[in-house]
């Protein structure tokens, strides 16, 4: 009785792409549950706040939790269309609510950037979506993940 109503993840994501469509951004979406070790990794960086700094020039940030969130494993399979290779999974979107690329790299999704092929592929996903970010907000997002 005394605990807050579940969020529903279908409405944080119109949401955002409301907030997208009025600052003229794109939205990352990424998805996860509170278990999940990488998906704290990944919320951790994009916390710091040099980092938060830089995506919310060109982001609004979505995080679905598909634990706790009313419909959350739903929407992460409606966006994934059932290849999601596990969490955390991100897809950056129009403000249209349009799929502009996904964290579905060659090896399959990159989850939390570690790896330089992982690291590759998220500038990738950066440079593939038009965000707003200059070259040198890129360059920084790279190396802040390569000194992980």
């Amino acid at each position: 009785k005394n605990q807050a109503e579940p969020l529903v993840a279908s409405r944080v994501l119109e949401n955002a792409l409301s907030a997208a469509r009025t600052e003229n951004k794109r939205v990352f979406l990424h998805f996860g549950a509170p278990w999940c070790g990488w998906c704290h990794k990944l919320e951790d960086w994009m916390a710091k706040p040099e980092i938060g700094a830089i995506l919310a020039k060109a982001f609004v940030d979505v995080k679905v939790d598909t634990d706790r969130m009313t419909g959350g494993q739903d929407l992460l399979n409606a966006h994934s269309k059932g290849k999601n290779g596990g969490i955390p999974w991100c897809e950056i979107l129009g403000a249209d609510g349009k799929a502009l690329v996904n964290s579905n790299g060659p090896k399959g999704n990159i989850g939390f950037p570690a790896q330089a092929d992982e690291i590759a592929w998220f500038v990738g996903m950066l440079k593939t979506s038009g965000a707003k970010l200059s070259d040198a907000d890129i360059a920084t997002l790279e190396s802040s993940l390569k000194t992980k």
